[in-house]
């Protein structure tokens, strides 16, 4: 359901909790995407640069509020990302979009809604982020 970017953020926020830095990198990430990611974090507050260090390494950063209150919303909207539900996009569905688009809003605060509760602190790290796969719910 999240994105590799998404997942890659999540790890970087976790190993910037706990100072481990080992969970982002086993993503084998670019230096240029973690760079981006720490820029979007940063300019959505989730995060905040230390004084006199690089703006490029997740060491050169701590969070900006407690581990527990950042949710899942905050950080796909820093992001600009998204869910993607586990079914297989039909072509009848699309075209019916224009007559659902008030269900789908509805869905859509839903969904927003349940994102807020989430706490990054009751998300599954290590092994979970590591395979690129976090649980169904």
């Amino acid at each position: 359901m999240l994105t590799f970017r998404t997942k890659l953020a999540l790890a970087i926020l976790h190993d910037i909790q706990y100072k481990d830095y080992q969970l982002s990198t086993s993503f084998n990430p670019s230096p240029s995407e973690i760079a981006y990611l720490l820029q979007k974090l940063s300019k959505e507050h989730l995060i905040t640069r230390i004084e006199n260090q690089p703006d490029n390494q997740p060491e050169s950063y701590r969070l900006a509020c407690a581990y527990h209150q950042i949710n899942l919303l905050s950080i796909l909207e820093a992001l600009g990302e998204g869910i993607y539900f586990n079914r297989p996009s039909d072509e009848k569905f699309y075209s019916c979009y224009g007559t659902t688009a008030r269900k789908l809003g509805i869905v859509n605060q839903m969904t927003r809604l349940y994102l807020m509760e989430i706490s990054i602190a009751e998300l599954p790290v290590s092994e979970c982020l590591i395979e690129n796969s976090i649980p169904h719910i």
